[in-house]
């Protein structure tokens, strides 16, 4: 196989990615990556496949970022919201099955495919599971960018309503000048 398609796909997500930042997207680096190779791979209808030692490489750099920013009061800070943070877990994870069961039912998607599309959770491991399953890999790619720049992009919103929100109903009349 040539490595020009590879190429070309790791040449969109760089361009994509420096785009997204350039205008201040959230997580320009993952969101600019995935678009750039999404919209490369589907343009020139390229058939791309990233060796494996380089995914895992990819992997284990991006766990290793994560992994030494955590310390001995991310564990106190978690235990401060683990009974919050469980009942947000089963709610999203609710409401993702809830919309998989529907795509499946109304037969927009193979109930597998569904589930692991709209389930919160790492692209690449659920991608990964689709491929271990033998599923459309693409299609759930496809609906968790989808998912991922929804949230992304609602952000801002959230944080208004939140804001307006605490200061409306929470804060009291001495917290609302600060």
């Amino acid at each position: 196989m040539t490595p020009l398609p590879l190429l070309a796909v790791m040449a969109g997500s760089l361009g994509a990615a420096l785009a997204f930042r350039w205008v201040r997207m959230p997580l320009w680096p993952l969101t600019g990556g995935l678009v750039g190779a999404a919209a490369v791979n589907l343009g020139f209808g390229l058939a791309a496949e990233v060796p494996v030692v380089i995914s895992l490489t990819g992997q284990l750099l991006i766990g290793t970022a994560i992994g030494s920013t955590i310390g001995p009061e991310v564990f106190r800070r978690f235990l401060r919201i683990l009974g919050p943070g469980t009942l947000a877990v089963t709610v999203v994870l609710g409401a993702g099955l809830l919309f998989g069961w529907l795509f499946a039912a109304t037969g927009l998607m193979d109930p597998a495919e569904s589930m692991l599309a709209l389930v919160p959770g790492g692209v690449g491991e659920m991608v990964a599971a689709a491929i271990a399953l033998d599923l459309d890999s693409a299609q759930v790619v496809g609906v968790q960018v989808v998912r991922i720049l929804t949230v992304l992009l609602s952000l801002p919103l959230v944080f208004w309503v939140s804001e307006w929100i605490h200061r409306r109903w929470i804060a009291g009349p001495d917290d609302s000048a600060r």
